[in-house]
């Protein structure tokens, strides 16, 4: 009797033991930074090595050591996918965040669904531009280096209540972007809109905004969608498209977890995310 006692205690304390270690690791807020390499023979050899660093749904977070990470990779360019704020509160750490990172790399952002319903967007980017921050608006721009060049397109959040509309939205923007021959990068807010964009002649899609699947379950499988997406007809529940690294034919698409937390839930094994694109000229065969 008195070793089954013993046995018993044994078993709750390392129930409780298991647990603790569970929460730990699953609530570890610490940034987590992701490298990928895109090879391509469209790439020219000029920016062979470049590097992109890609920031997403920071809505105006509290992040410890953001700065750090980022300083740390010497970025040749740093992007921000969307979300940079929430749409309550104040913009300011948005302002603040850019006024660090502009003086690490050029920045340039496209907006996100909570960005543009803050009823004074227009002055928040007002600030970004006047501390050197680019926003791409369904434009696009030419980045060069030893005397070879890439495209930076970026277009609006596209937003409406139905699927039809943000397909007219998508649209409209894309409409806006001539053809470009060369290597062409696309800087997007949905990562779930990815099947309306791969076959549009954008060569990479850096994107954002489905947080990672808020909760992630071994293997890293995202489970929960933000709500502004499911008007495009996405699945509430384990969304196709959520974080890393998606393949089309001549398209790839690169989703950043984002940063910041707008959700009253805690992320559960899914850290806040940097990833750093580094671009590598493929000769072809």
């Amino acid at each position: 009797m008195k070793g089954q006692i013993i046995v018993k205690k044994l078993l709750k304390t390392a129930a409780l033991t298991g647990g603790i270690l569970f929460a730990v690791k699953g609530l570890d807020n610490r940034i987590e930074v992701t490298h990928y390499d895109i090879s391509s023979p469209k790439i020219p050899e000029g920016f062979d090595g470049y590097k992109i660093l890609q920031i997403s749904d920071y809505h105006a977070d509290s992040v410890p050591g953001l700065i750090e990470e980022i300083e740390h990779e010497s970025p040749d360019i740093i992007v921000s996918t969307g979300d940079l704020v929430h749409d309550t509160g104040s913009y300011t750490p948005g302002v603040h965040l850019c006024k660090h990172l502009i003086d690490i790399a050029p920045v340039y952002a496209v907006t996100g669904n909570h960005d543009l319903w803050r009823s004074d967007y227009d002055e928040f980017e007002r600030e970004l531009t006047e501390v050197g921050v680019k926003t791409l608006h369904d434009e696009r721009v030419i980045l060069k280096r030893n005397e070879s060049e890439i495209s930076l397109s970026g277009i609006d959040d596209p937003f409406a209540l139905n699927s039809v509309k943000i397909a007219e939205n998508i649209e409209n923007s894309l409409a806006k972007l001539p053809r470009y021959n060369g290597y062409d990068i696309l800087l997007f807010h949905r990562a779930n809109l990815f099947d309306r964009l791969k076959y549009r002649g954008f060569n990479l899609i850096l994107a954002g905004h489905m947080h990672g699947g808020q909760f992630r379950i071994p293997k890293g499988r995202g489970v929960v969608a933000p709500k502004s997406s499911w008007g495009s007809k996405s699945s509430m529940f384990f969304p196709k498209y959520f974080a890393g690294h998606y393949h089309a034919p001549h398209t790839d698409m690169i989703v950043n977890r984002g940063i910041g937390n707008p959700m009253l839930l805690p992320r559960l094994f899914n850290r806040p995310e940097i990833t750093v694109i580094t671009l590598k000229h493929k000769k072809e065969i």
